[in-house]
């Protein structure tokens, strides 16, 4: 069933990736031929079956269309099963609130009207429905739409205030006050059988000097740790705060990266879109999945654009390395959160990975022009 809830959606998807580009309504006129502007059936738009029942071409006209109609539906599909089941019912993230199910389909199916459950399937699917649209926009279009951008950073910011970290789980399992000097990190931490251990954070010294990583919850971390009186664990103000922080982290890191990319090759061979696409993502995610995505897709993401820009062949966006680089991180955040926690909740640190990083994209920049302008030099019409 959400298979073919996803296909329907993607059949959507379609829509907003052909239509939002050139400013065009959604719902007016309704799904038509490209060239013929005949309208399409509800016979000739069943998702997935329609176009291989009309050979993928028009009904009236015989025009061909595009088969990446056909693939969006079938990814969107695909990516909402593989939501549901690796975030509901393996529950990945580990959230406290679900740990004591059992994560096979007969317990979940018999919890299926949980709305907490749905709530988390929901906010993920919006996810992935807006980095659907936002890649094959700049696939396509090398942008995004401006509505995709501020809706999709609106949708993060009310998530972020509506269900503020630790959410699905309680504050009180999240963060915990010493009580003497025994009592470090409150309850004992709860080991798994493979991975970083969980548990209740402290709230009045840094979360670096533990040995816990922090409970992960519909954001997988708050903006900060630890966490000041006026942004306290489950708070609106805490949620609020999260999003701001992961939409301006995003803005601000891969605007950077363009800047700097762009001076470098001495061309523009990266746009707007990947800025607004992690501004999105950090909405979604908070700050530090978003920092952690752009340092994974840098490398890829620039060596293939810089050998497909030498080689005459089509570019490849940076966007594709950095949609993969979000899923990579929304996924498997409860392994990769551990290996950042001691650079990201360490305010002795964070200065000097922010100078650090800075200084390498500068050194990086400079290189890479050399090498540009080398090539122009041995070019045979320079």
């Amino acid at each position: 069933m959400l298979f073919l809830l996803g296909s329907a959606v993607g059949s959507f998807l379609n829509v907003c990736i052909v239509r939002l580009p050139e400013g065009r309504s959604l719902i007016r006129p309704a799904s038509c031929c490209g060239k013929c502007q005949t309208p399409i059936r509800s016979r000739d738009n069943i998702p997935l079956l329609s176009y291989w029942l009309l050979r993928g071409r028009c009904r009236a006209c015989g025009a061909p269309f595009s088969m990446r109609y056909f693939w969006i539906e079938l990814l969107t599909g695909v990516c909402f099963v593989l939501i549901y089941h690796f975030e509901i019912v393996r529950n990945i993230h580990h959230f406290e609130i679900w740990s004591w199910y059992d994560d096979d389909y007969v317990s979940v199916l018999m919890r299926m009207f949980d709305a907490q459950r749905w709530l988390v399937f929901a906010a993920r699917a919006l996810l992935a429905c807006f980095l659907i649209v936002g890649t094959m926009c700049i696939g396509e279009q090398h942008r995004i739409p401006r509505l995709v951008t501020l809706l999709g950073s609106i949708v993060g910011l009310m998530l972020s205030l509506a269900f503020p970290w630790p959410w699905p789980d309680a504050p009180a399992q999240a963060v915990v006050t010493p009580v003497g000097s025994t009592l470090r990190f409150g309850p004992p931490l709860k080991p798994f059988a493979w991975g970083p251990q969980v548990g209740a954070m402290p709230a009045d010294e840094a979360w670096w000097k533990g040995d816990a990583t922090p409970r992960q919850g519909l954001y997988p971390w708050p903006v900060w740790g630890p966490l000041p009186s006026w942004l306290s664990a489950g708070s609106r103000s805490l949620g609020l705060a999260t999003g701001i922080a992961g939409i301006l982290a995003g803005a601000f890191s891969m605007g950077l990266i363009r800047l700097l990319f762009n001076a470098a090759l001495g061309a523009r061979a990266l746009g707007w879109g990947e800025t607004h696409l992690l501004m999105i993502s950090g909405g979604f995610l908070g700050w530090q999945p978003a920092i952690v995505a752009l340092l994974l897709a840098l490398l890829p993401g620039t060596l293939a654009i810089v050998r497909q820009r030498y080689s005459g062949r089509r570019q490849v966006s940076f966007a594709w390395w950095l949609t993969a680089a979000v899923v990579v991180t929304w996924f498997g955040w409860f392994w990769i959160g551990p290996l950042a926690q001691r650079l990201f909740f360490n305010e002795r640190r964070l200065p000097l990975f922010a100078v650090g990083y800075t200084m390498s994209l500068l050194v990086f920049s400079f290189l890479l022009r050399k090498v540009t302008l080398a090539r122009r030099s041995e070019s045979p019409s320079a």
